[in-house]
């Protein structure tokens, strides 16, 4: 016999347990579509520069990367947002890495970088949405950037005069990785190797850094992950950009943060824009902002990256 006020309970707690899921599933996803995508994060780190010339103490660098302009979802205002909040920081050198358009549309792209450019020496590398819509789109690309005062570096360098001259930056930038137009040793040729000029290394893709002398670079920096866009759990692997059946080759050893690679650290942004969805959940869009020191904190191993970024 059918105990019919158990059976109605059950029913009951399933409909509700339903109902809650759907309520939370949608409530995530409002959150996620209307909500993070808005919230900027500005991060800052102290990045420690073994041999840092006093004259170049407390220098500082602002890295903006993977703004998507022309997909649905990514925000002209967020992009503003970062750009006001990268000058507040009054920079003395700003690094752009790459997937500034998503499918070669620019005409939102026109002018936001210029004032970066005009407060101070501005360097760019391309990503691989910079590429893949039609060669006359990213000669755009590039004539837009280079008009705004924007130097986009291809596999090479150059060296750039900090401090009113006072000091020296080397900046090294790649070509995309993520198709193989990436050239390190032709970007590499012939710069200058000395521990009073410190090297930075712009590259789209995070593993660049894998290719790089050992020690060779005070800071490499990277985007192409976005953090992982939407972080389905605390899991490293278990995100949009990093499923296999979503993102195929997307995926990186070094999907968002801090991490020491042959001893040289890098950093990798979870950028502005979105890609394939018009979502972030747990990998806010992010600029982040480093002020240079000579101080290394000497209680961290050789090894741990909390030795050269601290703030992480």
């Amino acid at each position: 016999m059918v105990d019919r006020k158990r059976s109605g309970r059950a029913r009951r707690w399933i409909g509700g347990g339903l109902l809650g899921g759907l309520l939370l599933g949608g409530a995530t996803a409002g959150y996620a579509y209307a909500i993070e995508p808005r919230r900027l994060q500005v991060a800052r780190f102290c990045l420690a520069v073994p041999g840092l010339p006093p004259e170049l103490e407390g220098l500082r660098l602002a890295h903006l990367t993977d703004f998507h302009v022309g997909m649905a979802g990514t925000r002209r205002s967020i992009l503003r947002r970062a750009v006001a909040a990268a000058l507040a920081d009054r920079p003395d050198l700003v690094a752009l890495t790459g997937d500034f358009t998503h499918d070669g549309r620019w005409r939102r792209g026109a002018a936001l970088f210029a004032d970066l450019a005009a407060a101070a020496p501005t360097f760019a590398v391309l990503g691989n949405h910079d590429h893949l819509a039609s060669r006359g789109a990213t000669d755009r690309i590039v004539g837009a950037l280079t008009a705004q005062g924007v130097r986009v570096l291809a596999n090479e360098h150059f060296a750039v005069p900090v401090r009113d001259g006072a000091g020296e930056v080397l900046v090294v930038g790649v070509d995309d990785p993520h198709l193989g137009f990436d050239d390190l040793p032709d970007a590499l040729a012939g710069a200058d190797d000395r521990p009073s000029v410190p090297a930075i290394l712009l590259g789209h893709v995070p593993d660049i850094v894998e290719k790089a002398p050992p020690g060779r670079f005070a800071l490499t920096l990277a985007g192409h992950t976005h953090g992982g866009q939407i972080r389905l759990s605390p899991l490293k692997r278990f995100t949009w950009l990093e499923l296999p059946m979503i993102a195929g080759d997307l995926d990186s050893h070094y999907p968002r943060g801090a991490h020491l690679v042959n001893g040289n650290p890098l950093y990798v942004s979870n950028g502005l824009g979105v890609s394939g969805v018009p979502f972030r959940f747990l990998a806010p869009p992010q600029i982040a902002l480093f002020a240079f020191t000579g101080a290394v904190d000497e209680e961290k191993g050789e090894d741990e990256v909390g030795r050269y970024v601290t703030g992480a």
